[in-house]
């Protein structure tokens, strides 16, 4: 009698359609949730000099990466990445393709740049400490399109270099510009993956 009832439960158990499901990922919630999470902006400090006067002004960026080639990815996966990046690949030595929408909330007194800028890059990032989950490194170069009201020349090169702690979750990001306009950024990172 006990032969008939366990050999009729595991029919039932390797039968139901639970048994051969291999993922019940609800991709739209998954991102959705990532898409509401990239709406929350990293606060940065802006330099704003004229050559003889220069202040501080409080603005926000936010991080999308359009790109990322991990150097480590292993060879069953592509090393590309769009948009939605994997944290560990990232961090573990990767190439990103970024675009940084970046906005002050008051204007540029000194320099006459607007408030609303758009800049463009590449980055490399390595890791420094456990294979890149409690700290890493990046070091990369942009463009920033940003509109002068004064001089009309519209944008400047910069250099960047950072440091991310947690997987990448927080961290702060230098730049360099070459630009007596606006000379240097100091962002405190935020990125939610």
């Amino acid at each position: 009698m006990k032969r008939p009832l366990i050999l009729i439960l595991f029919v039932l158990v390797t039968l139901s359609p639970t048994a051969f499901a291999q993922d019940s990922t609800d991709y739209k919630k998954m991102y959705t949730s990532w898409a509401m999470m990239q709406i929350i902006p990293s606060p940065v400090i802006f330099q704003d000099s004229d050559g003889k006067n220069s202040k501080i002004q409080l603005g926000l960026r936010w991080q999308l990466i359009p790109l990322n080639i991990s150097f480590r990815s292993n060879k069953y996966t592509t090393p590309l990445q769009f948009f939605k990046i994997n944290p560990v690949r990232r961090f573990t030595g990767s190439m990103d393709i970024f675009v940084q929408p970046e906005w002050t909330v008051s204007g540029f007194k000194y320099s006459g740049l607007s408030r609303f800028g758009l800049s463009a890059g590449s980055r490399v990032i390595l890791p420094i400490k456990g294979d890149g989950e409690k700290i890493s490194f990046s070091v990369g170069g942009k463009y920033t399109h940003r509109n002068d009201n004064l001089t009309g020349k519209n944008g400047y090169w910069s250099a960047e270099g950072g440091i991310y702690f947690l997987f990448g979750f927080v961290g702060l990001q230098f730049s360099y510009n070459f630009d007596e306009r606006s000379r240097y950024n100091i962002g405190f990172y935020l990125k939610y993956f």
